[in-house]
């Protein structure tokens, strides 16, 4: 199998990122279904959307296997994960743990607010869960917190 290449992204790869969104990731579990939770997932994942998120100052990281996109991240408000999305046929290869490593490595601490299919994931990569589970524009998320093995 061909390496993975992870860099941060360019303005132009936000199509792709959206591409990789989409092939991750089951809409109607991530969503309640209802129009409003629709239309949320859709602007998360547009072109647009995602070149704000690459123009920005923010720490973001794509993996690429034979020029084509197949993990994402994306922090907001410095410590906080937004976005991590693997396509499915890339799942379990340890792509979701290297992109977080990456980017990770520096912080004392991460938040996120883990949709129901990816708190296994965020447990095994050492989060704890830190509130009660919550709805919010129909999309439901759990709150976690990941403490740097390292941090006092």
């Amino acid at each position: 199998m061909n390496t993975i290449i992870y860099r941060p992204p360019d303005s132009g790869d936000e199509y792709q990122i959206s591409g990789c969104m989409w092939a991750a990731a089951n809409l109607w579990e991530l969503t309640d279904g209802t129009p409003e939770s629709v239309a949320e997932w859709l602007q998360l994942c547009h072109p647009d959307e995602l070149r704000d998120r690459i123009l920005s100052r923010e720490k973001t990281l794509i993996a690429i296997w034979h020029g084509v996109v197949v993990g994402f991240i994306a922090f907001k408000r410095g410590n906080h994960l937004s976005l991590l999305f693997v396509r499915k046929e890339f799942s379990g290869q340890g792509i979701a743990r290297e992109l977080f490593s990456y980017c990770a490595h520096d912080l004392e601490t991460v938040t996120v607010n883990a949709a129901e299919a990816a708190v296994g994931f965020y447990q095994k990569v050492g989060f704890q869960q830190s509130g009660d589970r919550f709805c919010k524009f129909g999309i439901w998320g759990m709150p976690m917190t990941w403490v740097h093995p390292g941090a006092n």
